[in-house]
């Protein structure tokens, strides 16, 4: 077997053995399909606390100045309760009113043939504006966007949304930061600035789960270079202070096989 899929393997079944919950064999087979992610996520699942701090960065609003009848109208009536048509709610979301982007991102999910880049827009509108329960719809749709098509406006605000609550703490945005930089990804090479935020705001929660993420992330390369071996095992280090069992296990586990698969190269 590979010396990376051996390592894969080997902290898949770790973290299921430390999983909050029980595992079925399709999850088993999801988590090798998705790679060291998905086994981060079952070895530490973000404390609900961290994945619901909110940053306001945008107020949204707060009256009908400035709207033209038929949106007054509409905004009226979805303030009283009332559904309006989706093409209201896009009109009154683009304009600003994070309800309204809330909204329409309900019912962008529910479609099936729904765009991603649509659902990720609205959706980084409503949480703007302190929605923070539609993050998790946004980074889900960011995931699936093609960096080579994706507006470049969009990209501005995916970016301006999720950096501020990673630095806050916010485990969901974090992860999508880490995840979301680095080459051919959707925000480009991860900066040396962004990845010591990142640090920073990993040692502010405390669990280590991003710098246990960096180092899963370098490892699931598919050609890995003595430098990014080097810093997956800088970043599997940090993780063994984890407060969080499952992590602090993995990680000196992690470093054992990687110090073993070295020793057979030699």
């Amino acid at each position: 077997m590979p010396r990376r899929s051996a390592i894969c393997l080997f902290a898949l079944t770790l973290a299921c053995t430390f999983a909050a919950q029980s595992a079925t064999a399709q999850e088993y087979d999801a988590a090798l399909a998705q790679g060291h992610a998905r086994t981060l996520s079952l070895v530490a699942r973000p404390s609900v606390e961290s994945t619901q701090i909110s940053v306001v960065i945008n107020p949204g609003r707060r009256s009908n100045a400035g709207l033209p009848a038929d949106l007054r109208a509409a905004r009226t009536a979805m303030l009283d309760g009332v559904d309006i048509p989706p093409d209201l709610l896009r009109s009154l979301a683009e304009r600003g009113d994070g309800l309204a982007a809330q909204k329409y991102v309900r019912l962008l999910t529910a479609d099936p043939v729904a765009s991603a880049s649509d659902i990720a827009y609205f959706a980084t509108l409503a949480v703007t504006t302190g929605r923070v329960w539609t993050l998790p719809d946004a980074v889900a749709a960011m995931r699936l966007l093609d960096p080579a098509t994706e507006p470049a406006d969009r990209i501005r605000a995916y970016v301006a949304m999720l950096y501020p609550h990673a630095w806050a703490g916010n485990a969901i945005a974090l992860d999508a930061v880490i995840d979301l930089n680095g080459e051919g990804r959707l925000f480009g090479p991860l900066s040396a600035t962004t990845r010591a935020r990142i640090l920073a705001a990993d040692a502010l929660i405390g669990d280590r789960r991003a710098v246990f993420r960096m180092a899963l992330n370098l490892l699931d390369q598919p050609a890995l270079s003595d430098a990014d071996r080097a810093l997956a095992r800088g970043y599997l280090e940090q993780a063994t202070a984890s407060n969080h069992l499952g992590v602090r296990v993995t990680a000196d586990t992690l470093l054992a096989r990687l110090d073993a698969a070295g020793a057979l190269t030699q």
